[in-house]
């Protein structure tokens, strides 16, 4: 079974980004999807990140459509 978030290590693959850059961005609150603490790790919800994957690939579809 998937877990319900994606830990940093995962976010930042996903961005293809490094950790230290993540951290960064989730500090000064200009990352593009909402983390948050779960005991002592931040995570991001699963189900958000792909809904901004989505979202975006959308967006890139309309594009070359219209």
């Amino acid at each position: 079974m998937e877990r319900p978030y994606f830990n940093l290590a995962e976010l930042a693959e996903l961005f293809m980004m490094k950790e230290s850059s993540l951290l960064n961005a989730i500090s000064n609150e200009s990352f593009v999807c909402p983390t948050y603490k779960l005991g002592r790790r931040r995570v991001a919800d699963r189900q958000v990140v792909q809904a901004y994957f989505e979202a975006k690939r959308a967006e890139g579809l309309g594009r070359i459509t219209t």
